[in-house]
């Protein structure tokens, strides 16, 4: 399984690299990202560009930051790696905790688009979902898990559901589910062999951003980027034909 956490930047904005590496100093010492609590916890960095995939930009992220082993706070090291679509409005953090990856991207968006608060959190709409479902049905896949709340099901509201297997669709009443639920806090799918790749896909997202690539275990890049560019084409209407 590979977890990632989606970002949004500006759709047209041009993504410039002036230099092939950038230290944690640089978004410290910028005018307003004392506001930024994440930094708290994150005591050094170095984000460096690794290359160019596609319709992606590639970079990594080491740093040392404040860790929480038992009841104690120590200091580890880690690394993450940001994929920045070069035309969309994608970016892709490979790593958590969730708030170190919040800094390497403030970090990103300060040395590709000159202002780090260019790239910020994405929220998954119900809407959203109904919509990734429709395509991903449309493209011979199916749904393999959904998770919400607040919602009505034969005849009764439900606080909470969560159901897995393959075929959800197929279930009455599931179209349903996205005009009455309080909540869809995540949903999964499978697609069939896409884009010159000779697996099946496998994936969830959750609303507030982030998901899991579940098969292949060992997503190829081109695999990744089949995933990505379909979130970025139903929800953000970027097509790249």
């Amino acid at each position: 399984m590979k977890d990632f956490i989606l970002y949004l930047q500006p759709k047209g904005q041009k993504k410039s690299i002036k230099t092939k590496k950038y230290d944690l100093k640089d978004l410290k010492n910028t005018a307003g990202t004392s506001s930024i609590s994440e930094l708290e916890i994150v005591e050094s960095g170095e984000l460096k560009f690794k290359e160019e995939l596609g319709d992606y930009q590639v970079f990594n992220f080491s740093c040392k930051y404040i860790a929480r082993l038992g009841t104690s706070l120590v200091t580890a090291d880690l690394n993450i790696e940001l994929w920045q679509s070069k035309k969309g409005v994608l970016v892709v953090s490979y790593g958590f905790p969730r708030k170190v990856a919040n800094v390497a991207i403030k970090l990103l968006a300060l040395a590709t688009l000159g202002d780090y608060t260019l790239i910020n959190s994405i929220i998954i709409t119900e809407s959203n979902f109904f919509e990734l479902k429709k395509k991903v049905l449309a493209l011979g896949g199916t749904v393999t898990q959904l998770e919400g709340r607040g919602v009505s099901w034969g005849g009764g509201r439900l606080r909470q559901i969560e159901i897995k297997g393959l075929g959800l669709e197929k279930i009455p009443g599931f179209d349903g589910v996205f005009d009455s639920a309080k909540t869809i806090n995540s949903m999964g799918f499978s697609l069939p062999e896409l884009d010159n790749s000779t697996r099946r896909i496998s994936f969830k997202i959750i609303n507030w951003g982030g998901g899991q690539i579940f098969s292949p275990s060992d997503p190829l890049p081109h695999e990744q980027a089949t995933i990505f560019n379909l979130i970025e084409e139903i929800i953000f209407g970027i097509s790249r034909e």
